[in-house]
């Protein structure tokens, strides 16, 4: 059995793929301003007073998307959007939003990792500007193989390490998803599942979960940000995001988008 590991804040090292909330941008670069107005820094807010970081992608002026394994468990989740830097909120002009009502889809499975997508319904509508826009969800179906794409977060920038104090971002190119089995096993690769890899060992790690893969070109969301391999995110190994084109139907019956 391959080893993988979700994405979260808190991660241990299992010898199957669990989902528990936070992965950072490693060699990512800082993001400007409105780069990525689509992006979302969401704080889980968990029993106990604990809290978590993940990721997600504004769909709508009222409809987030992010991992299911980012709300299982959760009381509420603060959204942040229009920013970049991580603690700053005095005069930066973000938008900040406490949603209650979200719900991750009905066959996810945290053991294999599958259906690890999730909805988040902002409790008012965002007013569009420079930095905050929706973004728009890939509809065709193919592999996405070889093409440029962006990853972005504020998840640890090595393992062990702290969360981004800026919004990270790094290109990758995606890989089939039988070179990706390679890394974690047929079991945990489907065809909802597309992999991505850096050529600098760029990656995905805790605190990232739930955050968009885009191509480069167009800005289109390919991937929601998923699990990455248990011996950490500094190896150059690939990471794994849910397949928005497997999960086009779900999202569009759940807001109408």
């Amino acid at each position: 059995m391959r080893t993988a590991i979700c994405i979260g804040l808190l991660v241990a090292a299992l010898t199957v793929a669990q989902a528990a909330p936070g992965l950072r941008v490693v060699n990512g670069k800082p993001a400007k301003l409105g780069q990525f107005p689509y992006q979302a820094r969401l704080t889980i807010h968990l029993p106990g007073g604990k809290r978590a970081l993940c990721g997600g992608s504004l769909l709508s002026d009222e409809w987030v998307l992010t991992a299911g394994h980012c709300v299982q468990g959760a009381e509420s989740v603060e959204v942040h959007l229009g920013a970049i830097d991580f603690n700053d909120i005095s005069n930066d002009g973000r938008v900040v939003l406490v949603s209650e009502r979200f719900f991750h889809h009905e066959k996810y499975n945290p053991i294999f990792v599958r259906n690890d997508v999730a909805l988040i319904q902002l409790p008012e509508k965002v007013k569009f500007s420079d930095r905050i826009q929706p973004i728009r969800r890939a509809t065709k179906q193919e592999d996405f193989a070889g093409r440029e794409v962006v990853l972005s977060g504020w998840g640890l920038q090595n393992d062990g390490g702290d969360v981004a104090k800026a919004l990270q971002f790094a290109t990758l190119k995606v890989i089939s998803n039988s070179e990706c089995a390679k890394t974690f096993g047929p079991f945990l690769i489907k065809e909802s599942t597309v992999c991505a890899r850096g050529d600098e060992k760029e990656s995905p790690c805790s605190g990232d979960s739930g955050g968009p893969l885009v191509l480069t070109d167009d800005s289109t969301l390919v991937g929601v940000v998923s699990f990455g391999h248990a011996s950490g995110c500094e190896h150059g190994l690939p990471g794994a995001f849910a397949r928005v084109t497997s999960f086009n139907k779900w999202i569009s019956e759940k807001t109408g988008l």
